[in-house]
């Protein structure tokens, strides 16, 4: 098997489980519940990615890394979403750890 063939394969295989959600669902034909259900799924992935390391993110400064987690949730609460919140915190831990915090 060529290296083109494995690389299609596994294009195809990623692409779609991601693909065919968007055409076998419609939103407007979903229960109330399940609608609901699913717009908190941005808030578990934002725990999932930040929670697990939220006071030893930064080994040896649990004080940047709870500085760094709360404003993740500042930012979350306020603006929501997945990327403002990790790109925020990080951005402020960098700052922190070049200041010498």
């Amino acid at each position: 098997m060529s290296n083109k063939t494995l690389i299609i394969g596994m294009m195809l295989v990623t692409m779609l489980p991601r693909i065919i959600p968007f055409y076998a669902f419609k939103t407007e034909d979903l229960p109330p519940f399940l609608r609901a259900f699913l717009n908190y799924i941005p808030y578990t992935v934002l725990g999932a990615l930040i929670l697990p390391g939220g006071l030893n993110g930064i080994e040896g400064k649990p004080l940047v890394s709870g500085i760094c987690l709360a404003i993740a949730a500042f930012i979350a609460w306020f603006k929501g979403g997945i990327i403002g919140p990790v790109i925020g915190a990080v951005s402020v831990g960098l700052v922190m750890i070049y200041m010498g915090l």
